[in-house]
């Protein structure tokens, strides 16, 4: 277990959050996940989460249901971006959340020590009682109720709330 993710599970026993940590095959895709849900009878949200930069590099971290459509040139004039957003590539993913492609999640802002990525979640997330993300390591998902995951959020980060279905920015 590296240091980051025994650092996020410390962070979980400290603030009283139980979860369930689930372990399977490593995941790179929505569609690749999809089988987890089956497999294991995983409830509650499915996520797909973006690592974004704009134009000035100013980095953003999108949470999302699995089957969200995402229109990135409608989401840029929502979302304080300065012109069009693309995916941030690897070795910037890795410097400001300390992982790898296919293991971004929320949870890794527990390594953005600059506190500067921008976190958006999906209001249709937290309408759900339980939430799943992988924890910094796409091998191992985490579920636990999304009122704690947001407590969790709360802690380490800032977030900001977006309903995809209108592009509209909602107060938490």
């Amino acid at each position: 277990m590296t240091d980051s993710i025994k650092q996020l599970f410390d962070k979980l026993s400290h603030l009283n959050i139980d979860y369930k940590l689930f372990e399977h095959e490593a995941f790179y895709t929505v569609d690749e996940s999809s089988k987890l849900k089956s497999d294991l009878d995983l409830k509650g949200a499915h996520t797909k989460n973006l690592f974004l930069r704009d134009k000035k590099r100013k980095i953003f971290l999108l949470s999302c249901m699995d089957n969200a459509d995402v229109d990135l040139k409608i989401l840029k004039n929502i979302i304080p971006a300065q012109g069009n957003l693309s995916f941030g590539n690897p070795e910037l993913l890795n410097d400001k959340l300390g992982v790898k492609p296919g293991s971004v999640s929320p949870y890794a802002l527990i390594n953005n020590h600059e506190k500067d990525v921008n976190f958006y979640i999906d209001k249709n997330i937290l309408n759900e009682n339980l939430c799943n993300f992988h924890p910094l390591i796409n091998t191992k998902t985490i579920q636990l109720e999304t009122s704690d995951f947001i407590k969790f959020i709360q802690e380490i980060h800032s977030l900001h709330v977006i309903d995809f279905d209108s592009y509209e920015l909602i107060n938490l």
